[in-house]
């Protein structure tokens, strides 16, 4: 079954369905570093989806707390 989550698709790794793994959703683009790996659960997938836009936000300067 695969999840669409700001915008990218967490999805079972088709050689070991109990993994998943993280795509970008439409067409074409890099999936970054820290995204690229086999995680043990969507939860965890999001998890670490969150943390990576959050930092991406940060070294953009589009952190939602500044002044």
């Amino acid at each position: 079954m695969e999840q669409v989550y700001r915008g990218y698709i967490i999805k079972p790794y088709k050689l070991m369905p109990s993994s998943y793994c993280v795509a970008t959703a439409g067409q074409g683009g890099k999936i970054p570093a820290v995204l690229d790996g086999l995680f043990t659960s969507v939860g965890i997938a999001k998890e670490i989806v969150d943390k990576y836009l959050e930092q991406k936000e940060v070294k953009n300067g589009k952190a939602s707390n500044q002044s």
